[in-house]
């Protein structure tokens, strides 16, 4: 027979669990950073790797440019902050964000192993999406079969365009070729091609932040979830390179 002491456990056990459950929620309601919290944000200081790639980070006299630079300085103007722009290669900048070094690494990263294994990426806040572009006035072909295509020196495209029977030839004078040429559809535009319905391959582009900034990754999140006319940006700053 249950004494008078192990009921009263035993009824109270559940009551006791749903309480300490709740003081567990309550205290998780909002996300934590490991190293800065946002207080120190928020009116303070931002250190902000940047790696040139244009049009999404462009070295000029006057300082740093281009689409992402251009997000960011809108955050931090939201935020009441100053930026301090710290200018390397992406491996270097990319080791000093997970030594917390950094608050954000950027530079037309994509979602790969490399930014993965020392920070933690944003969602992709925009997709680029190659195709094939023919010159303004130009018939686009029914299809790619044996049709000599102009591509990047170095690019990530040529095995999908062959798969498409093309025939892919790397150079580096895209823009000033009367032919047919595969990059993403932003850049096509801006140089005047006309673009076909081909789907090449997708770039999905992100930013680094340390691994943990949780609050600090929802605010940068938020932010590039809203921010407008990222594909006319695009072409926008490619057409005046």
């Amino acid at each position: 027979m249950q004494s008078k002491d192990s009921f009263i456990t035993f009824v109270f056990r559940p009551s006791i669990l749903i309480i300490l459950a709740v003081i567990a929620l309550t205290g998780c309601r909002y996300p934590v950073n490991i190293e800065r919290p946002m207080a120190d944000m928020q009116g303070g200081e931002l250190n902000i790797g940047l790696s040139e790639n244009p049009p999404w980070v462009i070295n000029t006299d006057q300082g740093p440019a281009g689409l992402e630079v251009e997000i960011i300085q809108a955050l931090a103007e939201n935020m009441g902050a100053t930026i301090n722009w710290h200018w390397g290669s992406e491996g270097n900048l990319l080791a000093a964000l997970s030594q917390y070094q950094l608050d954000l690494v950027i530079g037309g990263l994509t979602q790969d192993s490399n930014v993965s294994a020392l920070a933690a990426p944003t969602k992709a806040y925009y997709q680029s999406h190659y195709s094939v572009g023919v010159p303004e006035g130009a018939s686009l072909p029914s299809n790619l079969e044996g049709i000599e295509v102009a591509i990047p020196a170095v690019n990530h495209i040529a095995h999908a365009l062959r798969k498409e029977g093309a025939v892919p030839r790397p150079t580096s004078e895209l823009g000033t070729l009367d032919q047919a040429v595969a990059n993403p559809s932003w850049w096509l535009r801006a140089h005047g091609y006309q673009v076909g319905d081909w789907e090449i391959a997708t770039d999905h582009h992100v930013m680094a932040l340390p691994n943990g900034e949780n609050a600090w990754m929802l605010a940068v999140q938020r932010h590039l979830n809203s921010y407008p006319d990222i594909e006319q940006n695009l072409q926008r700053l490619e057409a005046d390179q």
